[in-house]
């Protein structure tokens, strides 16, 4: 059986493959949802780690999930005007 551990690492792997995948393209910024991505796969992490009670790992996870919420809410998001426009 996969343990939950092994899920999260797998969502930041692909996490890690959007992005990649987006800087290859012509674009060269942060992919929102590759930080949707590797924040479900920290919490997959930080489950995991408290289920090995491994409790410095799961409080540095938990340092990593923060960052990654506050990057959603801080990500640009389009003004009313500029939907408008396209």
């Amino acid at each position: 059986m996969i343990s939950v551990t092994v899920i999260g690492f797998i969502f930041i792997i692909i996490a890690w493959i959007v992005q990649v995948i987006t800087l290859a393209g012509k674009k060269k910024t942060l992919n929102l949802f590759f930080i949707w991505l590797f924040l479900i796969g920290i919490l997959f992490l930080i489950i995991g780690n408290i289920q090995f009670q491994s409790f410095t790992a799961t409080y540095l996870n938990l340092v990593m999930a923060v960052l990654a919420i506050a990057a959603i809410m801080l990500y640009p998001r389009k003004k009313k005007k500029d939907q408008e426009k396209e």
